[in-house]
């Protein structure tokens, strides 16, 4: 492995999902992006099958570099994939294609890369703060609830922004008043504790549900955070609103305590599919006073901007920021680049 030239183009960039995948294709540092149709990672056995298929077969550009986000953890020998059955191990992939290069990032690292390069019509303010626009040069934090809950931060570092990822989804989380603490005994938990995690995503909102259900002593009627959403939009089961409404103010909670942890004055950016659906909801819910509700701290938390990321592709957009213009992030990537005769 070794650090990576800045200058390798055509390159593609890829945001690998639990169950899609998405690609582009870059000429050079100053073309735009060329977008493919999203990948359905269980219709491929392998990530080069499907690169091959979706990408390769579709272009008359041959990509000599491929820089790649997913969700799991990055070692020497590649990344195992947390939410998919792909593995991306670096000597396949470069044996099996034209790259002569291939560089891997955490997927919340790309999603906090994009967020210098939002504009006003990528992102919805959410509540109301003394901020009317994030604070562009300071900490920028990133949640996306979606098959987990993924955190992220983009520090400012003199001229560089400095991407972080974390595992912040992971924190414990307890109810927030009487209520919340009745439904939080019915509520799955994990090696004993409940996280985050098991409450602010797809599978934590049906764990929310299943749990107010239990409270009632009714039997719930859906299975999948879908119904429940759409149910809790159209205001037709006071389960599904309740636990939309838990997960809102979670969220807010959670949103908080990562913007106290790492003073992120450039704002707090919700990713993810959820928050875009919900969006309606999500705006007139107690996501906003349970963010600010941190005594002693409420004046400094109303400083903050929070914001919806409503881009369609915003890890994409990142990963494009720093294939272009990579002098612009302070960006260790030496131990995750690996290149064609290992050099």
């Amino acid at each position: 492995m070794s650090s990576s030239p800045s200058n390798l183009f055509p390159v593609l960039i890829g945001d690998i999902g639990g169950t899609n995948a998405r690609f582009q294709v870059i000429e050079h540092s100053n073309a735009e992006p060329i977008s493919f149709e999203p990948v359905r990672t269980v219709d491929f056995v392998n990530i080069e099958n499907a690169i091959c298929k979706s990408v390769l077969d579709k272009t008359d550009l041959v990509p000599v570099r491929a820089i790649l986000a997913a969700a799991g953890p990055i070692t020497l020998d590649g990344l195992n994939l947390t939410n998919c059955h792909w593995d991306i191990v670096p000597d396949n992939f470069l044996i099996s294609g034209p790259f002569q290069e291939l560089v891997l990032m955490n997927d919340f690292e790309a999603q906090a890369l994009a967020l210098p390069y939002l504009c006003d019509g990528d992102v919805v303010h959410l509540g109301s703060s003394d901020e009317t626009r994030e604070v562009f040069d300071r900490t920028k934090a990133v949640l996306g609830p979606g098959t987990g809950l993924g955190v992220g931060l983009l520090v400012r570092a003199g001229d560089k922004w400095v991407p972080v990822a974390g595992e912040g989804g992971h924190v414990d989380l307890g109810p927030g008043d009487d209520r919340e603490a009745e439904i939080w005994k019915h509520l799955e938990t994990v090696g004993g504790r409940i996280s985050a995690e098991q409450v602010i995503c797809g599978d934590g909102l049906v764990n929310l549900y299943n749990a107010c259900c239990k409270t009632e002593n009714v039997v719930g009627q859906f299975l999948f955070a879908a119904d429940i959403s759409s149910a809790a939009l159209k205001e037709s089961d006071p389960r599904a609103t309740e636990a939309l409404s838990i997960f809102c103010r979670s969220l807010g909670r959670i949103a908080g305590d990562v913007a106290l942890t790492s003073m992120a004055r450039g704002g707090v950016y919700i990713g993810g599919g959820i928050a875009q659906k919900v969006l309606p909801f999500l705006e007139k819910s107690a996501f906003r006073s349970s963010f600010d509700n941190k005594a002693p701290h409420e004046h400094l938390m109303h400083k903050i901007a929070t914001l919806v990321v409503t881009h369609e592709l915003p890890a994409l957009l990142g990963l494009a920021a720093y294939a272009c213009s990579p002098d612009d992030f302070g960006l260790d990537i030496d131990h995750r680049t690996w290149r064609c005769g290992g050099s």
